[in-house]
């Protein structure tokens, strides 16, 4: 449980810093290149992971088997889909308002922290609660480019209690609820957030 929320953290942090900048440029700069960008960042929705390549470009960067290493694959993976997220967002959100802070002084990364990244709560949510319910319950992930007893996540767990000749069922379903409650409670909590955010852009008026 502590992998799996330290993955969780990390890799959703990142994903919503990231992504939101990059909608950022690409909704406000709106121009050839930024419609380049994001095509070929949609491409990454539609083309499936390679895992091998993965492996060797991972041990060629000293960072197989490391926390780190699967919270980049966590990055790549949900950026193109959390991107989309926050670009539909900003587009509802004027640009007067860059403008104005812009003649008040201040700097671009100050309109994107102070001005817009409060505007875009209901997207952050969204994003927040997919991803991180994704990531929690990835086990492919973990299997591939996480292996070792040090490092193991709550789905790889299931592991335990099944064998070439027996399976424990009770031990197994009794885990399973473990694993799914804390999406489950995270999903709850969240669900009108979740909703308003991948309704936000939707309609403008």
């Amino acid at each position: 449980l502590l992998n799996s929320t330290l993955l969780t953290v990390g890799s959703v942090a990142l994903i919503v810093v990231f992504s939101a900048l990059f909608a950022f440029v690409a909704q406000r700069k709106n121009d050839k290149s930024a419609s380049i960008l994001m095509s070929l960042l949609i491409v990454g929705l539609m083309i499936p992971p390679a895992v091998v390549p993965t492996i060797f470009l991972l041990q060629n960067l000293k960072i197989y088997k490391t926390m780190f290493g699967m919270i980049m694959i966590d990055v790549a993976l949900f950026m193109p889909f959390a991107t989309m997220i926050f670009r539909t967002a900003m587009s509802s959100i004027p640009r007067d308002l860059d403008e104005a802070s812009y003649l008040d002084g201040a700097s671009p990364l100050t309109i994107f922290f102070q001005v817009i990244l409060p505007l875009l709560k209901p997207a952050i949510v969204t994003v927040v609660v997919t991803t991180s319910v994704n990531i929690f319950n990835d086990f492919v992930g973990p299997l591939y480019f996480l292996p070792g007893a040090k490092n193991i996540t709550a789905p790889l767990t299931l592991y335990s209690f099944m064998s070439q000749f027996s399976t424990q069922w009770n031990l197994l379903f009794a885990n399973v609820v473990v694993v799914s409650i804390i999406p489950l409670i995270i999903f709850i909590f969240f669900q009108r957030q979740l909703v308003a955010g991948m309704m936000g852009g939707a309609v403008k008026g």
